[in-house]
């Protein structure tokens, strides 16, 4: 598939499998741009409604034409307005990067609550300083930056990183377990250049909340 906006393509294989695992009916992606991700999902799930976030509205046009069902044309901080909005997936695909550290995390935590898992690609050690503040890089999502979260997945593969948050908002379909091992047993590779790759192999972090209900049964508040 031709290569659309400046999203790497290291993860796309492996973003490809974890959705079709999932299996959506709704995706939000935020950051949309030329529209990669609604290109690269649109056969893979196609009964699923695509959205995408997106203030440059002289990407619409190409938006619609790759697939996506329909377009948010606001900034991402604009979705506090729109609390009520629920997603089985929230796509940020070299995104979260060009965020304050502070924006980015607060923006997570809010969707955390209002999706059943959030896809995060974002590069390090890549400097990129723009003119205008939201073009360039001014955050670095290291694992460390996910310590807040209980239950999610990630790979890095050279400068990149590939995470999986397991969202609180409807727990129903895969858990986080049945998708991290669907997407390793399938023999997948990220392209870490173009001359190399590197087998998928996502790592779980599991510090969900467990309480002893008796000394021989645990109750566990986040079973997915």
């Amino acid at each position: 598939m031709a290569h659309i906006g400046e999203s790497w393509l290291t993860f796309d294989s492996l973003t490809q499998h974890v959705v079709k695992t999932i299996n959506p009916k709704r995706i939000l992606d935020i950051g949309a741009g030329g529209g990669k991700y609604g290109a690269l999902l649109k056969n893979v799930v196609p009964e699923c409604e695509l959205t995408a976030l997106e203030c440059d509205e002289v990407a619409f046009p190409q938006l619609r034409e790759v697939g996506y069902h329909q377009i948010l044309p606001i900034a991402a901080d604009k979705l506090y307005e729109r609390s009520g909005d629920l997603y089985d997936v929230v796509i940020l695909g070299d995104v979260i990067e060009h965020m304050l550290h502070s924006q980015g995390r607060d923006l997570l935590e809010f969707l955390n609550y209002r999706s059943r898992y959030l896809i995060i690609s974002t590069p390090e050690c890549m400097p990129m300083s723009r003119p205008i503040f939201f073009e360039g890089h001014n955050s670095l999502w290291r694992p460390d930056s996910f310590g807040w979260h209980d239950y999610w997945a990630h790979q890095q593969c050279g400068v990149m990183h590939f995470y999986l948050l397991r969202g609180h908002d409807n727990w129903a379909g895969p858990g986080l377990a049945e998708v991290v091992s669907a997407v390793n047993g399938a023999g997948i590779f990220n392209d870490h250049s173009s001359d190399k790759k590197q087998a998928v192999n996502l790592t779980i972090h599991d510090t969900r909340y467990k309480e002893p209900a008796d000394e021989h049964n645990v109750v566990l508040y986040r079973p997915f």
